[in-house]
C-alpha cells in the first residue's frame, strides 16, 4: 500500500508558501495604500501640482479660442484645484476675465492613482515587471486622467452662456452625457486601474504560473475529497465486517445494528 503522507505533507508546504505570499501581499498593499493616503507625506500635495502642471500643458491653450489654467490651492479644503477659464482674446492687458471654479484632484486622479500604485507594488512577480507596470502604468493612467479634466473643462464652459464658447445645443448634451457618465461615476476609474494593471503585471509566464496555480488547487481539492471517500468507505467495510453495532446520530428515527 502506498503511503500519502509525503504527498500530503508537500502538498501542505506549498500551500502554506502560497498563503504566505497571499498575506504578504494584502499588508504590503495595505501599508503603502495607507501610507500615500497620510496627510505627514505630502503625497496629495505632490500630486496636485502635477496634476496642475501637465493640465496647463495641455490645455492652456484651449480648443474654440479658450483659455485655462489650473492653480493647486491649500485653503479650500479637499477642493485643492482652482479651475480657471476665460478666452485667449482676453488676454491682453493686466486683468484677465474669466471665471474660477474649485476641484478635488483626489476625486479626479489622486485616489485611483495611489489604489494603481499600491496594487502594483503588491503584486508578487518580479521587481523587473514592477517597474515596468509602475512607469508604463503611471504615464497611462496620467493620460485618462487627463481625458477625464478635459471633459470637466469643457462642461464648465457649458456653464458660462456668455463667453459664447460650447453654447450648441447638441454641443452641449453630448458633452453633459460624457460628464455625467464617464467622468462622474468612480466605477469606471477603478474598473480602468484593474484592467490596466491586468494587462501591465502579468505577461505570458505569469498567467501561466497563475493557471498552474489554480490548476494544482483544483486538483489537490479532488484528491482529498476522493482520499476522504475512500477512507469513508474503508470505515464502513471495516464496521460492516465486525459487526459491530453502530449508534446512528440523534434524530434518525431508525435504530439498524450492521
Amino acid at each position: 500500500m502506498v503511503s500519502l503522507a509525503p504527498l500530503c505533507a508537500d502538498q501542505t508546504a506549498q500551500t502554506m508558501i502560497k498563503t504566505k505570499t497571499i498575506v504578504v501581499s494584502i499588508i504590503t498593499f495595505l501599508a503603502v495604500y495607507t501610507l500615500l493616503l497620510l496627510p505627514q507625506t505630502h503625497a496629495d500635495k505632490t500630486y496636485s501640482r502635477l496634476f496642475c502642471k501637465v493640465g496647463n500643458y495641455l490645455f492652456k491653450d484651449f480648443p474654440q479660442g479658450g483659455y485655462v489654467n489650473l492653480k493647486s490651492q491649500t485653503d479650500k479644503g479637499k477642493n485643492d484645484i482652482a479651475l480657471f477659464i476665460s478666452k485667449s482674446e482676453w488676454l491682453e492687458g493686466g486683468k484677465i476675465k474669466g471665471v474660477t471654479t474649485d476641484k478635488a484632484s483626489d476625486l479626479i486622479g489622486f485616489l485611483i492613482t495611489v489604489f494603481y500604485l499600491s496594487l502594483t507594488i503588491a503584486t508578487p512577480v518580479s521587481w523587473k515587471r514592477r517597474i515596468v507596470a509602475l512607469t508604463a502604468g503611471f504615464v497611462l493612467l496620467t493620460a485618462f486622467v487627463m481625458l477625464k479634466l478635459y471633459i470637466i473643462i469643457l462642461y464648465s464652459y457649458t456653464l458660462v452662456p456668455w463667453f459664447g464658447l460650447y453654447q450648441g445645443t447638441a454641443e452641449k448634451e453630448s458633452i453633459q452625457f460624457w460628464y455625467t457618465h464617464f467622468t462622474g461615476p468612480a466605477t469606471y476609474g477603478y474598473t480602468f486601474v484593474l484592467l490596466l494593471w491586468l494587462a501591465l503585471s502579468f505577461g505570458k509566464k505569469e498567467w501561466k504560473s497563475l493557471n498552474t496555480i489554480i490548476s494544482g488547487t483544483i486538483q489537490q481539492k479532488r484528491k482529498r475529497e476522493i482520499h476522504s471517500s475512500d477512507n469513508e468507505a474503508s470505515n464502513f467495510q471495516d464496521i460492516e465486517n465486525s459487526g459491530t453495532p453502530v449508534d446512528l446520530p440523534a434524530g434518525n428515527d431508525v435504530n439498524t445494528r450492521l
